[in-house]
C-alpha cells in the first residue's frame, strides 16, 4: 500500500502512514523504495516528504544496482534531482549494474542541468560504465543536450574557442569541451580502445579539441600539468604545485603511504624525474583561493565550519538553497575576517579540509599564492 500511494503522489496519506509506523525503506520486488517510485514518477512533494524522514535510505539500490538518484536523473526529474543532491548524505558516483554513475546517467540524457549540478558538487569525471567510456565518449555522440539550467556562458565560451555557431552550443562537440574544462580525460581509452576524439569524425573539430586536451594543474587550475604524482597516477600537478604540496596524503584516494618525493617523469616534456622540495612557508590565501575550495565543497561545507570554529548561525544562509557555493564561499569569508591573521594561510585551511575528510576541495586548493 505504501509503494503505491508514492506512485500516486498522494503525499498527504505517505505523511500519515509514515506518522504511523509505516517502513520507509520497504521493498518491492525489484527492489525499489518508496524513494525509487517517487523519484520515477517525479513526485516533488512526496520526496521532500520521504528525505525528511530519519531512517531514509538516499542510497540504496534496486536489483539493477540503480539509486534513487540514477533513476530521477534517467527520468530527467530536474526539480528532483536538485532536491536529491541537497541532501548531505547523498552519494554522487555509485555505480550500478551498468557501471553508470549519476553523472554519466545526466550526460547520456543529454541534460546539462543535471550535468552541472552534479559536477560542481564533486562528482568523478572520469568515471567509466562497463564499456569503458568516460562522459566525453558519451557526450561526443549526443546530438544535442537539454539546455535548462545550462551553464550557458560557459557553453558560448567553449562554442567560441572550436570557432562555432552560437547556435551550436548545445552540440555534443561543444558539450564535451565544456566536460574537459571540468576535468574529463580526452585521452582515455574505451573498452574498443577508442578516445573521445577518435569518435570525432570532423577532422578539424578533432584537431581544436585536441589542442584544448592538455590538463591544467589540478591544484591551482592555470598552469600546465607537467608532473603526475605516484602511485596516485590520477593527480596532474604544474612544477609549482607540485613543490609547493604540504598535505601528507592524497586528496583523490586519501592514501598515506607515498612519500612526498615520490613524483614520476612530467607527462609531457622528455625531462628528469620531478622531486619535491621541504615545504615552504604557507603562503596566505587569497578570495580566489575561497571560491576554488567553495566550489568542490558542495554540500559539505558546513563540516569544514566546524573544523574552523565558524558559528554558522551568525551567517545569512538559506539552508534549503541548491546553491552551496555560495553558501560554502560565505563561510569561508567569514572565517577569513575574524580569524587570527596569522592562521590564514593555506595551510590552516587545508588542515581543516582534512579533518573534515574533504579531499577534493584540498586538492584544489591553490598552493602558488606568494
Amino acid at each position: 500500500m505504501f509503494l503505491s500511494f508514492t506512485l500516486s503522489d498522494r503525499h498527504h496519506a505517505v505523511e500519515i502512514l509514515l506518522s504511523r509506523g509505516s517502513e520507509v525503506n520497504a521493498r518491492s520486488n525489484d527492489g525499489q523504495t518508496p524513494l525509487h517510485r517517487a523519484c520515477w514518477c517525479g513526485h516533488l512533494h512526496t520526496v521532500d516528504i520521504l528525505l525528511g524522514h530519519n531512517g531514509i535510505d538516499v542510497n540504496v539500490v534496486d536489483k539493477n544496482g540503480d539509486t534513487p538518484l540514477h533513476v530521477a536523473v534517467w527520468r530527467r526529474w530536474y526539480k528532483v534531482v536538485c532536491l536529491m543532491l541537497n541532501q548531505g548524505s547523498v552519494q554522487l558516483d555509485i555505480q550500478n549494474k551498468k557501471k553508470m554513475t549519476p553523472l554519466l546517467e545526466a550526460v547520456s540524457r543529454g541534460h546539462l542541468g543535471m550535468t552541472h549540478k552534479l559536477i560542481a558538487l564533486g562528482a568523478n569525471m572520469n568515471a567509466v560504465d562497463g564499456d569503458g567510456n568516460s562522459c566525453l565518449h558519451i557526450a561526443v555522440k549526443t546530438e544535442v543536450f537539454n539546455s535548462e539550467d545550462a551553464p550557458m556562458d560557459l557553453l558560448n565560451k567553449c562554442c567560441t574557442a572550436l570557432n562555432l555557431n552560437m547556435d551550436e552550443r548545445l552540440s555534443g562537440v561543444v558539450v564535451a569541451r565544456y566536460l574537459a574544462s571540468q576535468g574529463a580525460d580526452f585521452h582515455h581509452k574505451n573498452n574498443n580502445n577508442n578516445t573521445p576524439l577518435d569518435l570525432i569524425k570532423d577532422p578539424n573539430l578533432r584537431k581544436k579539441l585536441e589542442a584544448f586536451s592538455q590538463p591544467q594543474s589540478r591544484l591551482c587550475e592555470e598552469n600546465m600539468a607537467t608532473v603526475r604524482l605516484q602511485p596516485w597516477g590520477d593527480l596532474v600537478l604544474c612544477e609549482n604545485c607540485s613543490s609547493e604540496m604540504t598535505f601528507k596524503r592524497c586528496p583523490m584516494c586519501q592514501d598515506y603511504t607515498l612519500s612526498k618525493r615520490e613524483f614520476a617523469r612530467p607527462i609531457f616534456e622528455d625531462k628528469e624525474v620531478q622531486t619535491v622540495e621541504e615545504p615552504r612557508e604557507s603562503p596566505v590565501l587569497k578570495e580566489r583561493d575561497l571560491l576554488r575550495v567553495a566550489k568542490r565543497l558542495g554540500r559539505d561545507w558546513w563540516q569544514v565550519a566546524i573544523f574552523l570554529e565558524v558559528d554558522t548561525t551568525e551567517l545569512k544562509i538559506d539552508d534549503e538553497s541548491i546553491v552551496t557555493v555560495k553558501q560554502g564561499y560565505l563561510m569561508l569569508n567569514e572565517w577569513l575576517k575574524n580569524c587570527d591573521p596569522e592562521t590564514r594561510t593555506h595551510a590552516t585551511l587545508s588542515a581543516a579540509l582534512e579533518e573534515a575528510e574533504c579531499f577534493t576541495a584540498m586538492e584544489c586548493l591553490s598552493l602558488d599564492a606568494k
